[in-house]
């Protein structure tokens, strides 16, 4: 059974159509990457997926609880469960500025999860060894770099013991020289066959770390595969184009 389920998905703002009947299908510790130019809607199918944005017709189904069957949503509170099952890590980190680093982290798994300090505490830290950030764990983010906050968004992500990690443009904020420590984040996860959705601009590391690579072009999914096929031997000329402005 499929983890995440999406099936002809129709997005709508105002009279600009953004998704035009998308699907796909996810499985349990399978990575895949969705790449295309900008305003393809790659970005607004992933949050869809999470209820950021609400859809106009499809059917999602997460873990085999279906949250919006032919553009009708579930009750909020019959979808909750559902959605606290996927983790999101946005391009602009979105820490609270008012909060330490362990604060930001330890939040939701209390509130929403009903963990005690102690556990919340406990399980941030393994998650600040993991993202290499354990002698932050008192800093405030107006003390990280982008990098080292975007690290804690993962962290603070992962503390809700997601099952799927949804990765919209990681790395976009950030300058290059700080790119590489996201992605070795997100590297060390999917050897961990962490599920996870990465939609992302940097075509060799999807091509490396990606099970399945999905390039997305006008709303609509103009062609997916394996890295092998879509990289590097794509057979749309809508992909060659797109391509042809990367170095592989």
């Amino acid at each position: 059974m499929s983890v995440i389920s999406a099936k002809n998905i129709v997005k709508s703002f105002g009279k600009l159509e953004v998704i035009k009947d998308v699907s796909m299908e996810l499985e349990e510790g399978e990575v895949v990457a969705i790449i295309g130019p900008s305003g393809s809607g790659k970005s607004t199918f992933l949050r869809s997926l999470i209820n950021l944005e609400t859809i106009d017709n499809g059917t999602i189904t997460i873990d085999g609880q279906t949250v919006v069957e032919n553009g009708l949503y579930k009750k909020p509170e019959e979808n909750r469960q559902a959605y606290q099952k996927l983790g999101m890590v946005f391009q602009n980190f979105n820490l609270f500025p008012h909060k330490s680093v362990l604060e930001n982290i330890i939040l939701s798994p209390i509130l929403v999860n009903g963990k005690t300090r102690e556990n919340a505490v406990k399980d941030a830290e393994d998650l600040l060894e993991q993202v290499g950030l354990s002698d932050k764990i008192n800093s405030y983010p107006y003390q990280l770099s982008g990098g080292q906050q975007q690290r804690v968004a993962i962290a603070r992500a992962l503390a809700m013991n997601p099952k799927v990690m949804l990765f919209d443009e990681p790395t976009s904020a950030l300058d290059p020289e700080l790119t590489g420590e996201i992605l070795k984040v997100i590297r060390d996860l999917a050897a961990k066959d962490m599920t996870m959705i990465i939609v992302t601009h940097e075509i060799e590391f999807a091509k490396n770390v990606a099970d399945r690579i999905i390039f997305m072009a006008d709303g609509y999914i103009v062609e997916e595969g394996t890295a092998s096929v879509v990289v590097d031997n794509p057979q749309n000329e809508r992909t060659q184009n797109f391509l042809k402005g990367f170095k592989r």
